[in-house]
């Protein structure tokens, strides 16, 4: 990606691979939920880059919460992660797998299951 300088010299943007896997894993979190277990040490979402030049593979491991469809939080993180990356980092996405690697119980099941103790 080339850049005017100070001078109005040509120059160039330097991309680092840990910023795409930033930006690539707020993304992720944004269209899944975040899970942490203190016992193995696994945080979801994982989000591994193979960066060559302006172009990407992706691999996600994300969370879903019961009981939204599997399927619709993996389409869901491909397309924030894909436009993230796309849009805002200029990086082609060639491969985008996601993985939904845990389901945790949604806020609305979690309500159903409280009692009330008078």
């Amino acid at each position: 990606m080339a850049d005017s300088g100070a001078g109005g010299l040509p120059g160039r943007v330097v991309l680092e691979d840990r910023v795409v896997v930033k930006v690539a894993r707020q993304a992720a979190a944004t269209a899944s939920c975040a899970v942490g277990s203190r016992l193995t040490g696994n945080k979801l979402p994982d989000v591994e880059v193979e960066l060559a030049g302006q172009r990407a593979r992706v691999r996600a491991r994300v969370a879903a919460e019961w009981p939204e469809p599997a399927e619709d939080v993996a389409a869901r993180v491909r397309d924030a992660v894909r436009g993230e990356l796309e849009r805002d980092v200029g990086v082609s996405v060639d491969d985008l797998v996601v993985t939904v690697a845990a389901v945790v119980p949604g806020r609305a099941s979690g309500r159903q299951s409280e009692r009330t103790v008078r």
